[in-house]
């Protein structure tokens, strides 16, 4: 009893698990997102957006009508409330369910700010969600989408704050995994961060692994059994996505892509991005660009 009356303060210690609650912590404070974009659209038959590649995040929350959608060459039909989540690079296509003649959707587009980081739209256990509270969560994307047109500065902030909260519904649920991007280990975080800062210039493992302090031969064995592949593979991946992106807004020659990126060599670099993008740097921008 207190001067105000009965009440008592309820205690959430240990309410949440250790996983869930660095999970949620990384969510907070380490997931630096850039939104490009927020509209709502009305789709009559006949409407399909055939199977495609794009160089930023996609999102799709349907608010009427059904749509069939396909993610990896998983087929699904949607409806109010459900929505996909696409990674950059990830083929996908969409359009309307068969026997339906209108639909209506929100759709967004994002990036992640540290790119060495990890992406935390592959993050999510499935490209396929359910909206918690669809009728709540589709009236605020298309206030959203509303502000997107004369305070887009505004609007982007609000859509940060919708996808972390999205994130965090889907970490509660054990849906939401960030890996090796909440990693508790402070060495490899710290090679993340180097990484993330230096992969555009002439640095190599041994470089990341003396930034760590770490003697580089304990250096990659830690770094690939908390990451999951060589720091060599992960600073070439940062290479080659951030040479993507390049590729898919802006029309530099390769060589200077290549250079951007990191690489000192442009037969180097085609032949890594061949063998990660299964086509040459030209072959991918065409692409990308349909």
């Amino acid at each position: 009893m207190n001067r105000f009356g009965d009440e008592r303060l309820q205690s959430f210690e240990n309410a949440l698990s250790p996983e869930t609650a660095e999970c949620l912590t990384h969510i907070a404070l380490e997931t630096h997102l850039i939104i490009l974009n927020v509209t709502y659209w009305e789709c009559h038959a006949p409407w399909l957006v055939p199977e495609r590649r794009i160089c930023d995040n996609f999102m799709l929350f349907v608010e009427s009508g059904e749509e069939s959608i396909s993610v990896r060459g998983e087929k699904r039909i949607l409806r109010r409330g459900d929505g996909i989540i696409v990674p950059e690079f990830e083929p996908h296509s969409f359009g309307l369910a068969e026997g339906c003649s209108r639909c209506t959707h929100l759709i967004c587009h994002a990036l992640t700010e540290n790119i060495a980081g990890g992406n935390p739209f592959a993050c999510f256990q499935s490209p396929f969600v359910r909206l918690k509270y669809p009728s709540a969560s589709l009236a605020e994307l298309k206030r959203i989408a509303m502000l997107c047109w004369e305070y887009p500065d505004a609007a982007s902030k609000y859509m940060r704050a919708w996808l972390r909260s999205l994130m965090a519904d889907a970490a509660e649920e054990g849906n939401f995994h960030p890996g090796a991007v909440g990693c508790r280990e402070e060495r490899i975080r710290k090679a993340l961060r180097f990484i993330g800062s230096n992969f555009r210039g002439n640095i190599a493992v041994a470089d990341i692994a003396a930034h760590t302090g770490l003697r580089e031969v304990r250096f990659r064995a830690l770094f690939k059994k908390k990451v999951g592949m060589t720091p060599a593979a992960y600073l070439l991946r940062c290479r080659l996505l951030h040479a993507a992106r390049l590729l898919a807004r802006w029309d530099q020659s390769v060589r200077d892509v290549a250079l951007a990126s990191g690489f000192s060599s442009s037969a180097y670099f085609c032949t890594a991005f061949r063998q990660m993008f299964r086509r040459t740097p030209n072959a991918y921008r065409e692409l990308i660009r349909r």
